[in-house]
């Protein structure tokens, strides 16, 4: 993204050129090698066999989405979307998966720089939505408005944050977006009733992702030079408790809280590795070694799997939260980003 300039969406809140689009078939796979498309029916009838039991993942490098089928953990189709698709996101209901594209001019306006809905039941590219140049992160907000606004495809709101905003994430109640900034070191504070940036707060070294526990009391900000994760008291806006992972060689960046709050999962990047961590004191209860550089993590509804997005290895590892191991590893696209889950 431009620095200290962050097009916020009030469903979407992130960081393109308005276009109109025409639907992209989806084509099916096995494992992952793509062979042809599959009928919008007969998807149809999977999904409603298998509600909420597919996995989102966005590839980087090959410009396009991996779907998988959580129950048999194989890739079943794949979605050509755009350059650069990273940051990924599911709809509440599970209607839609929104990818954030960018082209390769991060410091410039580029007509590859978008935010894209798919249609999950059709798995077709539906929509796509203006946002500022080289998005990589976002959120959705659970009333459905948007400084990107969903509805008329529009930007509602453009704020100034930190320098190189990154990672974005709301509130469970909506109240609240903070955004990550990796070269000023800070977090801002944006409330969704105004649009405005409310507080700013300096925390270590490149923070690259954000996550709310689910009572929306804390906020975690992992920041992959410093090594480090800080909670953030939400009702306050203020940092409370900072813990450095690791002994050097630990890069945090994607960061997810269990759904009863007691636990952390953090993508190590460089390490290889996923640490789990005590919510309430930061301590490091477990690490789990995966692919290579994972990056983006998402949690099942249910708590009992983490997805891990393993970037150079082409990878998804499973993990079973339980006992804290890889109980799967599924071939993907070409450097996987993001992983969301559709419920």
């Amino acid at each position: 993204m431009t620095a200290r300039q962050m097009v916020v969406p009030l469903a979407v809140m992130c960081s393109c050129l308005q276009a109109s689009i025409a639907p992209v078939q989806s084509q099916t796979a096995n494992d992952s090698a793509a062979t042809k498309a599959t009928a919008p029916n007969s998807v149809a009838a999977q999904l409603a066999k298998t509600p909420g039991r597919f996995a989102f993942v966005s590839n980087e490098a090959s410009h396009d989405v991996s779907i998988i089928d959580i129950a048999t953990a194989r890739t079943v189709a794949v979605i050509p979307v755009g350059s650069r698709p990273r940051g990924i996101q599911a709809s509440r209901d599970g209607s839609r998966v929104f990818v954030a594209l960018s082209d390769d001019m991060p410091s410039e306006q580029g007509s590859g720089d978008a935010i894209v809905a798919i249609d999950v039941a059709t798995r077709t590219l539906v929509a796509r939505y203006p946002v500022g140049t080289d998005p990589e992160q976002f959120a959705l907000l659970p009333n459905g408005t948007s400084a990107v606004d969903l509805a008329s495809r529009r930007v509602r709101a453009t704020l100034v944050v930190g320098i190189e905003p990154e990672g974005v994430g709301a509130s469970p109640d909506g109240r609240w977006v903070y955004a990550t900034a990796e070269t000023s070191n800070s977090v801002s504070v944006i409330s969704t009733a105004s649009n405005k940036v409310v507080a700013n707060l300096l925390v270590d070294v490149r923070p690259r992702a954000v996550a709310f526990a689910p009572d929306g009391r804390r906020a975690y900000v992992t920041a992959e030079i410093g090594g480090s994760v800080s909670a953030i008291d939400t009702r306050g806006h203020r940092l409370v408790a900072k813990a450095t992972l690791g002994k050097g060689d630990e890069k945090p960046v994607g960061v997810v809280v269990s759904p009863d709050g007691r636990k952390l999962y953090v993508a190590g990047g460089a390490s290889a590795r996923i640490s789990v961590l005590d919510a309430a004191t930061l301590r490091v209860t477990s690490t789990i070694a995966v692919g290579k550089r994972p990056w983006g993590i998402a949690l099942s509804p249910d708590g009992t799997r983490l997805y891990a997005a393993n970037g150079l290895s082409n990878t998804i590892s499973v993990i079973d939260t339980e006992t804290n191991t890889v109980v799967a590893t599924i071939g993907v696209g070409q450097r996987p980003w993001g992983v969301a889950i559709v419920r």
